[in-house]
């Protein structure tokens, strides 16, 4: 039976990896954030699904309309007031009102009639959970209307009110979408309805807000390329050789940007399997060792090893715990091919009783 002060330092090291579980979420989410700021990963959004943009070339929309040095994404614990050098903050505080975190915050232009630049803020938000309490919707038309009202700094009779931009408030919503709602996107905008007679007025006068929310889970058989693109990027089924070779399929342009961004999401592809397991490793914390906390650990390393193609060495130092634990679960593996986690675990606990 295991003594008790290598059960301690056991229990301990699992409380660290669900501690590095939390940590890789956090910078799972900002190599995901990160991906999404690409310009050419914007363009293909903007071309697709936003109306302004039905008209211009793909290329145009990147290098032209696209402003990058505006570009922000929200980093990690980012401090009240960080702005890019163009001042577009990527949080909205507003006094007596909650902050307003953004994922992804920035400017473009748009072509209008007669060839008028139009300027538009867009903020693009990744969702992993369709229910998180109340209806994405409702959210992103407040994100949308804080973007819409930061726009002025001051309000008094003086006020152009003439001046203000539009705004898209995007959202990805990517995790647990119901099936009757995969593979959709929805338009969410601003129209004119006349009641009594007819007045002619310029869209870009009043259609001032827009929410697009898209939706698909993982495993969703999607058929349109932009939505394929984004599946692709967000997938925690594919290696990364598998996206960078369906992005070059879809038409993407796979630079240097795109491939280190796709090997950081793959690398972080312990958080995505540890996700599963968890709270397997939690309730095993909280009530000691046993074969079912056992079996999540080496379903863990199991993946790290066979999937993702890491050493030992590497397993051990990710899961903070020993590397002659590691190897031996890796010998079991080789030795009993074809066992089931269960009964991997089963034989892994006899051999310390």
């Amino acid at each position: 039976m295991m003594k008790n002060n290598d059960r301690r330092n056991y229990v301990s090291n699992l409380k660290h990896a669900v501690m590095n579980i939390e940590e890789g979420k956090a910078k799972y989410d900002q190599t995901m954030k990160e991906l999404l700021s690409d310009r050419q990963v914007l363009a293909w959004i903007l071309k697709r699904f936003v109306p302004e943009y039905q008209n211009c070339e793909l290329e145009d929309i990147e290098k032209k309309y696209i402003q990058s040095e505006t570009i922000m994404v929200s980093k990690i614990g980012v401090e009240q007031g960080s702005e890019n050098i163009q001042g577009i903050s990527n949080e909205d505080a507003v006094q007596g009102e909650a902050t307003v975190f953004y994922d992804v915050l920035f400017h473009v232009w748009y072509p209008g009639m007669n060839g008028k630049q139009i300027g538009m803020y867009l903020n693009l938000e990744a969702q992993s959970d369709y229910y998180p309490g109340y209806p994405i919707e409702p959210r992103g038309i407040y994100y949308a209307a804080r973007r819409l009202t930061a726009q002025l700094k001051r309000i008094d009779k003086d006020t152009n009110y003439g001046s203000l931009q539009k705004v898209y408030s995007i959202w990805l919503c990517m995790g647990n979408v119901p099936v009757y709602e995969e593979n959709t996107v929805s338009l969410y905008s601003l129209n004119k309805n006349d009641i009594i007679g007819r007045t002619k007025r310029n869209e870009e006068i009043y259609d001032l807000m827009s929410v697009l929310i898209m939706r698909y889970n993982d495993k969703t058989e999607l058929k349109d390329k932009t939505l394929q693109m984004l599946q692709t990027l967000s997938s925690d089924r594919l290696s990364k050789e598998e996206k960078l070779e369906k992005l070059k399929n879809l038409g993407m342009r796979v630079d240097d940007r795109i491939e280190k961004g796709v090997w950081k999401m793959c690398n972080m592809g312990d958080y995505i399997e540890a996700k599963a397991i968890k709270k397997g490793m939690e309730q095993g914390i909280e009530q000691g060792i046993s074969k079912g906390n056992e079996q999540a650990e080496i379903r863990f390393v199991r993946v790290q090893l066979e999937k993702m193609k890491r050493t030992p060495e590497e397993t051990a130092e990710l899961l903070d715990l020993p590397v002659g634990y590691i190897q031996k679960i890796a010998d079991m593996l080789q030795t009993y091919a074809g066992a089931s986690d269960l009964q991997i675990a089963e034989k892994l606990v006899d051999m310390r009783m």
